[in-house]
């Protein structure tokens, strides 16, 4: 095979891997990974948390839907520039657009950076190491949480200011009528 096809065929192969990597976590089956994790397999997800094993990813997993709820549902969408194929390696990055929809309904969309290191073992492509992110400052998750939080400490702020309000005016006019 000439080598612009075998580098072709490598990016298909490649390509296929982000098919059920999209697969399994739209279907919340971090168990389907399995195949294609590399024996020394290493992420850090977009939550800054290490994961090493498959086990490690169904915990992440599991405690990544708790926070989303019963019912909620996290979906990606990998847009991946092309890979760069140095012998039995693949160097790859992209960015994603994910969807996280809340038990109770709220949605949550955000684009995730992420790069990750394949390496070629028994003929087939094995995810090595790879990493996710979010800006840690400007995100949804920061703009919704801080946006609540704005808004109870503003309620909770009103409320002491008329309970100080009818307490000053019920003390001027128990003082006018002592007067």
């Amino acid at each position: 095979m000439p080598a612009a096809a075998q580098e072709e065929a490598e990016h298909e192969a490649l390509r296929q891997l982000r098919a059920a990597y999209e697969a399994a976590i739209r279907d919340s089956k971090p168990e389907a990974l399995a195949p294609m994790l590399h024996p020394d397999f290493h992420a850090v997800m977009v939550t800054g948390r290490a994961v090493n094993s498959l086990a490690d990813l169904k915990q992440y997993w599991t405690d990544i839907h708790a926070l989303i709820g019963p019912g909620g549902k996290y979906t990606t969408t990998l847009n991946p520039e092309r890979s760069v194929i140095v012998g039995d390696l693949a160097l790859a990055r992209g960015t994603s657009d994910d969807v996280v929809v809340t038990s109770g309904g709220t949605e949550f969309k955000f684009t995730t950076l992420w790069t990750a290191v394949l390496q070629k073992q028994d003929g087939r492509w094995m995810l090595r190491q790879a990493q996710g992110s979010v800006d840690p400052v400007d995100n949804i998750f920061v703009r919704t949480f801080t946006r609540r939080a704005l808004m109870f400490t503003a309620a909770v702020a009103g409320v002491i200011g008329l309970v100080l309000g009818a307490s000053i005016v019920g003390l001027l006019m128990r003082r006018r009528r002592a007067a």
